[in-house]
């Protein structure tokens, strides 16, 4: 088992070996750190405002209620911090600082790393002994083009290795640094990278081809608009409707109207036709001439003639009754003649009145009335019947007006649908041309506001601290040489001490159980191969062990325990 103390005595027997690690170590590493290039930093910042970036929808979607357009302006931020990181910018960057500015040496490490490469492809007698290559090539690439070509791929390496970009929690700058060991290139390597990523943003909001896409689209839907339009208004035309809604409701006012009217013919026909029926039962109950003048007893000549004549006749009718016999039909006929004229002579016997009439006044009212109201009903009937032909045609109308809303709604929402699709396209060429434009000036919402700086004041390497850690690293490798050089573990599991312990307790039992005698030889024999033994299995002093049986020779490193007598 070792112990503490064991371990402290072998540094302390091991101290010079200790000092003298720890001063080479620390001062290698001092040397090292003061030939060491010098670190720069240069730092740049980037602010992303709210701009049309953010805001504005690509011309070729459309947003629609169901889906949310919102996002969070960090996730933006985080996604902007990604792509000035991304290979992508670092490539603008060498392009626009250049390989060869980039590459070239500015260190003595990279002046002594080319001039190794240098003097490896020379001819010199030193290594003219070692292989020489002809120039490697991968596919069609010449050899110049491949080592242009890794000459690029290492300026990149530098550039994505000297940048780093910081993001703000919860703010919307992103900073970007550089370091290197030259303090203008830093300072070329972050504003390149802040200006190409300016106009990388403004390339990646931009959609190529949607101005002339827009633009076909845009004189298409035009066209098709001004034809659903055209076949409207023919199909209007030739139905002879402006609007189905309007002719509609020009229909129902009109009929609404005619009926009110038909109405209002109906009750005054009835009225003219009851005030006619009630002047005729008054003309019919009025006289039409009344007497002016009445004169009496005036001779009838006509009378007295009659009457004579009559009296002949009846003279010769009763002769020839008397020569009939009464069942003869003739007689009857002859009595019925008699008896008519009597009455007819009966008729004329009185005395003549003579009389001067005129037209009744009120019979003439009465007609005159009649006649205006007979003439009023004649014209209600006739407007009657004209309102029920133009009602009639209208319904007609509203039949066939039913039947041709169908189409003309057709032909309406084509030429709606084709008129918004017209103004969609149309505006999206707007916005298509605005953005071009806009991408044109190299507008973007992601600006620069602070330029790389020009820090000639060294950040790194810290040759203090390195230094610090220099004389650590030292003194805990003097510490460690100085446990290997003298360790207290054997590699047979046990200390120096407890093994010469243990085989001198063996030499004594084996001397006292065999004769001292006879056996002297051998065990001075066993004894001298026992300390053999331990001598070849001890690699570095442990420390002195205490006892009266086994002693340390401190010249020669050995244990030496005692004779057998």
């Amino acid at each position: 088992m070792v112990t503490p103390g064991e371990v402290l005595r072998s540094f302390r027997r091991r101290l010079p070996s200790i000092v003298f690690t720890t001063v080479l170590v620390t001062i290698a590493i001092i040397a090292l750190l003061i030939v060491w290039p010098n670190q720069y930093r240069s730092e740049g910042l980037m602010y992303v405002r709210l701009g049309r970036g953010a805001l504005a929808v690509d011309p070729t979607t459309k947003a629609t209620q169901s889906v949310s357009m919102q996002e969070s302006r960090t996730a933006e931020v985080v996604s902007i911090g990604e792509m000035i990181g991304s290979r992508e910018i670092a490539e603008r960057a060498v392009e626009r600082i250049g390989v060869e500015n980039i590459n070239e040496p500015r260190t003595w490490i990279d002046r002594g790393i080319k001039d190794i490469e240098s003097f490896l492809q020379s001819d010199h007698q030193l290594v003219s002994w070692l292989p020489k290559s002809d120039g490697k090539t991968v596919g069609e690439l010449s050899p110049e083009q491949y080592e242009q070509q890794l000459e690029r791929e290492q300026a990149i390496k530098k550039v994505s290795k000297a940048i780093d970009v910081q993001i703000a929690k919860n703010g919307y700058t992103v900073a970007v640094a550089g370091k290197g060991d030259d303090p203008l290139l830093v300072q070329s390597i972050v504003q390149a990278v802040m200006d190409e990523y300016g106009r990388y943003h403004v390339e990646a909001h931009s959609v190529d081809g949607s101005e002339s896409f827009f633009e076909k689209r845009a004189k298409q839907s035009r066209d098709t608009a001004l034809e659903t339009r055209r076949a409207l208004q023919e199909t209007r035309n030739e139905m002879g409707w402006l609007s189905a809604a309007s002719a509609e409701e020009t229909l129902r006012e009109r009929i609404i109207d005619l009926e009110m009217k038909l109405n209002t013919a109906d009750s005054e026909l009835a009225e003219a036709i009851s005030q006619a029926e009630e002047l005729r039962r008054q003309l019919d109950g009025t006289k039409e001439w009344v007497p002016v003048e009445v004169t009496l007893g005036i001779a009838n000549a006509a009378g007295d003639q009659m009457r004579s004549q009559l009296y002949d006749v009846q003279i010769q009718d009763g002769e020839e009754l008397a020569r009939v016999s009464p069942n003869h039909p003739r007689y009857k006929l002859l009595q019925e003649k008699m008896q008519q004229s009597a009455q007819l002579a009966d008729s004329e016997r009185e005395d003549r009145e003579e009389r001067r009439e005129a037209i009744n006044p009120v019979y003439q009212e009465l007609e005159t009335q009649f006649q205006t109201v007979r003439a009023k009903a004649v014209g209600l009937k006739s407007r009657r019947d004209a309102v029920s032909e133009r009602l009639a045609a209208t319904q007609l109308d509203l039949q066939r007006l039913n039947g041709d809303a169908t189409r003309l709604a057709e032909l309406t929402w084509e030429a709606e649908l084709a008129e918004e699709t017209y103004r969609e396209h149309a505006r999206s060429l707007e916005e298509a041309r605005v953005n071009s434009a806009l991408d044109d000036l190299q507008m973007s919402d992601v600006s620069v506001i602070q330029d790389a700086t020009l820090n000639l004041k060294k950040s790194g390497p810290m040759r203090g601290l390195l230094a610090v850690v220099g004389l650590l690293l030292g003194l805990s490798l003097g510490l460690l040489q100085a446990i290997l050089r003298d360790s207290p573990v054997s590699s047979t599991g046990g200390s120096r001490g407890e093994i010469s312990r243990k085989k001198a307790a063996k030499s004594r039992r084996n001397t006292k159980s065999a004769d001292v005698a006879t056996n002297s030889d051998s065990d001075l024999d066993d004894v001298m191969h026992e300390q053999e033994d331990i001598r070849s299995n001890e690699t570095v002093t442990a420390g002195v062990p205490t006892g009266d049986t086994v002693a340390m020779n401190e010249t020669s490193a050995t244990f030496n325990a005692p004779m057998p007598r």
